[in-house]
């Protein structure tokens, strides 16, 4: 998926895009398909995959670096139905140089931002630095009572049949894996969300399956995820696939 952008070169000050692109890799022939635009065209923002299966769109501006055309609202983006809902504003502009990571407790932190002239000197003598923190709420922690990950077994083999102890077992739409987030300079090329069929749920326990193809999830650490059918997360347990 890629989103926004703009002309390159910070001399040239033409306006940033709002289009939006996806690409199916599961096609025989991939290809960016366009989807819904942007509600407000923006360049260096950030994108989280959120545990509901959205993409949580924030920061950027309107033109390069250019703190005053901050974009303050952030939105979403709901992949069912192809469209985008505008959010919570936040008071810290975050252009170029910011970032933001999904927290197990599935909220968003964002931090980081462009000092006053710019990178000059070492980032830890610069008084102009961005310090400040900001976390986002997202709509669906609002919605209900969250569903519980009572227990997890920590280390994970692919193929395997993991049972996961949950109260919520029965009422239960998804289980995923979610990678951590890498970013940097807008850009977050290990980011995804990984799909865990659920074989059955009843009794306390959901059985999940973990996927073979090591493309599709790479080693490493996880946060397990599970969402009940009104689109609410658990907190994460942190995972090891190997």
């Amino acid at each position: 998926m890629l989103m926004g952008g703009g002309p390159d070169g910070k001399q040239n000050k033409t306006d940033a895009i709002d289009n939006v692109d996806i690409v199916d890799l599961n096609q025989a022939a991939p290809k960016f398909v366009a989807a819904a635009p942007l509600n407000l065209p923006r360049l260096h923002l950030n994108a989280i995959l959120l545990p509901d299966r959205t993409v949580f769109v924030t920061g950027g501006s309107l033109k390069q670096e250019d703190t005053p055309l901050a974009r303050l609202q952030s939105e979403i983006y709901d992949p069912s139905t192809d469209t985008w809902t505008l959010t919570a504003a936040c008071e810290v502009p975050r252009l170029y140089h910011s970032t933001a990571l999904l927290l197990p407790d599935g909220t968003v932190v964002t931090a980081g931002g462009n000092p006053e002239g710019g990178h000059h000197v070492k980032w830890d003598q610069d008084p102009n630095e961005e310090m400040r923190l900001e976390i986002f709420t997202p709509p669906y922690l609002f919605k209900g009572p969250r569903p519980v990950i009572g227990s997890a077994p920590e280390q994970w083999a692919y193929g395997a049949t993991i049972d996961i102890n949950s109260p919520d077992a029965g009422g239960l739409k998804w289980a995923h894996l979610i990678r951590p987030c890498v970013t940097t300079h807008s850009f977050d090329g290990s980011q995804r969300l990984v799909d865990l069929p659920i074989a059955s749920q009843a009794g306390g326990i959901v059985k999940i399956t973990v996927p073979v193809n090591r493309n599709v999830a790479p080693p490493g650490w996880y946060m397990l995820f599970v969402v009940n059918r009104i689109g609410v997360p658990s907190e994460a347990r942190w995972v090891h696939l190997h």
